[in-house]
């Protein structure tokens, strides 16, 4: 509901919305006037966020194009770990059987360029074997 600014409610000379019907004249008023004025912007910006905030508060759901575009996404397929792909390994298969006493870390990815004309760059990995307290590394190059 929109709120009646001070000068609307001089125009309709209404009494209920306990206001001046005219504005003050004379000098001594000014302060006075100008503050009505003021009044006056801040009610139609009131209104104005009113009338932004009923139309915002309207919308309901989403649209069609937005449950499309859901329905699309959840039915993508992952990369599936299993004998089919309709099967899934359990949670303790190992892809790649150790020892139990073996472990293998991986360092990070390093980058060599090599200088001048027709270098080029090469990729390689640390790879590093541990069991019972011997560790021997290798290093992978990458192509």
């Amino acid at each position: 509901m929109a709120i009646s600014t001070m000068e609307s409610a001089k125009d309709g000379n209404r009494k209920d919305d306990a206001i001046p019907p005219v504005k003050y004249r004379g000098p001594e008023h000014t302060l006075t006037n100008a503050m009505h004025d003021k009044v006056d912007v801040i009610i139609s910006k009131i209104n104005a966020i009113d009338t932004a905030t009923n139309t915002n508060t309207a919308k309901t759901g989403i649209t069609t194009g937005q449950a499309n575009a859901i329905t699309a996404n959840t039915s993508k397929v992952s990369m599936t770990l299993g004998t089919s792909g309709s099967t899934a390994l359990a949670g303790d298969t190992n892809i790649v059987t150790i020892g139990s006493s073996t472990t293998i870390a991986f360092g990070d990815m390093i980058t060599t360029t090599k200088p001048g004309k027709g270098g080029g760059t090469t990729y390689s990995i640390v790879m590093t074997v541990t069991n019972g307290g011997v560790s021997k590394a290798t290093t992978l190059t990458l192509t």
